[in-house]
């Protein structure tokens, strides 16, 4: 190893001019799917019914199940790959991967491919999360809150940014003939969703979006693979773990009482509210009368507001990343998506709907940051990739168990199908979630001192004065 590689405080750190874009063009890639979908495949089962056969409206929350399910071993796996080969060939290999997702929907979109490339989705995206988000914890100590805040708030923006396309995209029918009538201003209120369109989309006009995600997925795979990450390695990294390591490493990781605390509350009681609003919210926004069938009467609107509450609580992640905050912050956090579920699930009106699903999406990146960025700081530093897949695989776990009885008894197919239910069951699980948290905090704090968490011995005192090292460390402390 050369000399510029140990000293270079540079070496092995990300290259946050391509990896924040490509997150953002990931989450564009994401929520232009959670967008799209619910109305695609209304328009399958309006084609199929048109043609006297049938095609379950259902297969939304069908498909989400199974997205979920590999969640259960997928952080696991992305965490030991990304400890093992580096966190940049993982998150390259899941964008190229995910091209496989848009090419089914275009080829073969029937419901049995549609569980099989669910499934897929699910595997390459936990690889991708893992991936994107353990690099992003790769840079100098100082520029921890700017990286895990411009990560965050790029999701927000790619993601505000995917609806809108989508959308017109989804009606440029309709737009051209406003534009060729020379009806600009009937054509800025549908650009802008101010206007309910007056015909609904057929299934080819849903083609052109699935080969743009296409586009999108190897461009996200060739940035990433050969520039996310300068050469050299990472100052807390091993120089090759070899598996041996990895292994140890992951035993050293489940004998620590803390991180198990976090996880069962944040992970396994917390995955349950992401998925309440992953499964169910297009079925409880037709019921305020933002979505009707394919018909987008508002509900591109929901999906804005939520990208939109994105960027804010990214930015407000940078806030406090990087702080080591201490266990009360994992309470409120969960606290409060806990109640945005709850807010969810009580709206039975449109603007009530828009209140707590602003709500509900701001503390969703707070939550997405603590099974990573709040996990990775309260977990010795060289298990950082080793702690996140774990954590998440977890939160897998967490999903899964909630998503396929959920499904189950609460079928959009079945009469008597009220979709503020599973919002309900979520926000009681994370509620619980929360007072275990703040139990076990009040008797063993998540937070520990800085030589603790670096394991190394107490530094010593002489007549009562701390050494040098011991004050470096409370200072560190008060500063958090």
């Amino acid at each position: 190893m050369s000399q510029m590689e140990t000293t270079n405080p540079l070496s092995g750190t990300a290259r946050l001019a391509i990896v924040v874009p490509v997150a953002m063009l990931s989450f564009f890639y994401a929520t232009v799917l959670e967008y799209l979908l619910p109305l695609y495949f209304s328009a399958m089962s309006e084609a199929a019914q048109a043609r006297g056969s049938f095609y379950p409206e259902a297969i939304y929350s069908q498909l989400m199940k199974y997205q979920v399910t590999p969640w259960i071993i997928g952080p696991v796996l992305a965490g030991l790959l990304s400890r093992r080969y580096g966190e940049r060939r993982v998150w390259a290999f899941a964008q190229l991967a995910m091209v496989l997702v848009p090419a089914v929907l275009l080829f073969e979109p029937s419901p049995t491919m549609v569980k099989v490339v669910a499934f897929w989705s699910g595997l390459t995206g936990a690889l991708m999360w893992i991936g994107g988000v353990s690099l992003v914890q790769m840079v100098e100590p100082h520029r921890k809150g700017l990286s895990n805040g411009l990560m965050m708030a790029s999701m927000g923006v790619g993601s505000l940014v995917g609806p809108i396309l989508s959308r017109a995209m989804l009606y440029q029918r309709e737009l051209l003939g406003y534009w060729q009538q020379g009806d600009f201003s009937q054509l800025t209120r549908m650009s802008l969703a101010l206007e309910t369109p007056s015909t609904k989309p057929g299934l080819d006009d849903f083609l052109p979006v699935f080969y743009l995600l296409i586009v999108i997925k190897l461009v996200c795979g060739i940035l990433v693979g050969f520039w996310g990450q300068r050469p050299g390695r990472f100052a807390h990294d091993d120089v090759s773990p070899g598996w041996a390591k990895t292994i140890f490493d992951l035993r050293r990781l489940v004998v620590n009482p803390r991180f198990w605390a976090l996880v069962i509350a944040l992970c396994v009681l917390g995955g349950p509210i992401f998925q309440s609003a992953n499964l169910f919210l297009p079925y409880r926004a037709e019921a305020v009368g933002l979505k009707s069938g394919s018909a987008d009467e508002g509900w591109v609107w929901v999906q804005l507001l939520r990208t939109f509450m994105w960027i804010v609580g990214g930015l407000s992640v940078g806030l406090v990343a990087g702080r080591r905050a201490p266990g009360l912050a994992a309470v409120i956090m969960l606290g409060c998506f806990a109640l945005g579920a709850l807010g969810i699930g009580a709206s039975w009106i449109g603007w009530q709907l828009f209140v707590a699903v602003a709500f509900f999406e701001f503390f969703r990146q707070f939550i997405r940051w603590s099974h990573a960025g709040y996990m990775s700081e309260h977990m010795p530093p060289d298990l950082r990739a080793t702690a996140i897949g774990l954590a998440i695989t977890f939160s897998g776990l967490g999903s899964v168990l909630y998503a396929w009885p959920a499904t189950y008894f609460w079928n959009a197919d079945a009469p008597g199908f009220d979709s503020a239910d599973p919002f309900y069951a979520a926000a009681v699980l994370g509620l619980i979630g929360c007072i275990g948290l703040l139990i076990f905090d009040r008797f063993c704090p998540i937070r520990q001192p800085e030589w603790e968490l670096q394991g190394r011995p107490e530094p010593a005192e002489s007549d009562g004065v701390a050494t040098d090292e011991l004050a470096a460390d409370q200072k560190a402390d008060g500063a958090t």
